[in-house]
């Protein structure tokens, strides 16, 4: 299914019966990457999937968005659908959207699940600041010598060598706005949070580390950490069972408690 919110064209999937859940995905994902979580939540749960701006089904963005724009498109679906009293799930990048529409204390919010999420901006490393600077002295060069088309070729040449995978799997406007959305510290909203919130984490992932879910959880009030022992940044792939079992239990005690 397909709605149009600001010149968007948004595709979204509706399954499963019961309390409303919202499930927002990763970078470089869509709805389709959610579906072993949205599989077997939908046993219990009406579940809504939807692709993000830029992913899946859904048209682009024409320009560099950034997360609050991200953020006020999923508030228009939610407002679109007509859901009350719902819970937001959010991975990765998902979870930076979740955090902001979370921090503004929205009535119907009965909780908030964070899997592996963004959002917390890491101290760079000694290596990574130089060759960051390396990257931007190389660029300052080649823009010197190189015109036209050559110096398009060389320049992403080096942005694919410097580049992060999420980086080089991205061009174009997207990029840019991966650039945008990644550099966006939300540790201040994260305070403002006041709904029962469980951050789930792969003990060994390597994209967003563990210590950033144990900041997470002293940043939010009423939070539980729960971390998935050898499980990587997908940790609902790497132990679904695991995963499910922790999150029916928090969902149905959220629902109960906070949206009778």
């Amino acid at each position: 299914m397909y709605k149009d919110i600001d010149d968007f064209k948004l595709y979204y999937d509706i399954q499963g019966e019961g309390s409303p859940l919202i499930l927002l995905h990763g970078w470089g994902g869509n709805s389709g990457s959610l579906f072993p979580l949205a599989n077997i939540l939908k046993k219990d749960f009406k579940v809504f999937t939807l692709d993000l701006p830029g992913f899946g089904k859904s048209s682009k963005p024409t320009s560099a968005i950034g997360g609050d724009k991200y953020k006020i498109i999923v508030q228009k679906f939610i407002n679109f659908i007509e859901v009350h009293n719902y819970s937001i799930i959010g991975h990765s990048f998902g979870g930076r959207i979740a955090i902001r529409i979370a921090s503004e204390k929205p009535l119907d919010l009965c909780s908030l699940v964070l899997i592996d999420s963004g959002g917390i901006k890491s101290e760079k490393e000694i290596t990574q600041l130089l060759s960051e600077r390396l990257f931007k002295l190389l660029k300052k060069t080649i823009k010197l010598i190189f015109k036209g088309k050559l110096q398009y070729k060389i320049l992403e040449t080096l942005k694919r060598h410097f580049g992060s995978y999420d980086y080089r799997k991205q061009n174009g406007i997207m990029r840019e706005i991966l650039v945008k959305v990644i550099n966006e510290d939300l540790s201040n909203l994260l305070t403002q949070i006041d709904v029962p919130t469980l951050i789930i984490w792969g003990e060994k992932d390597d994209v967003l580390p563990l210590s950033h879910a144990r900041y997470i959880k002293q940043l939010v009030r009423n939070s539980q950490l729960e971390i998935i022992p050898n499980a990587g940044h997908f940790p609902y792939l790497d132990n679904l069972p695991k995963v499910y079992a922790v999150l029916s239990k928090f969902l149905n005690d959220a629902y109960k408690k906070r949206c009778k």
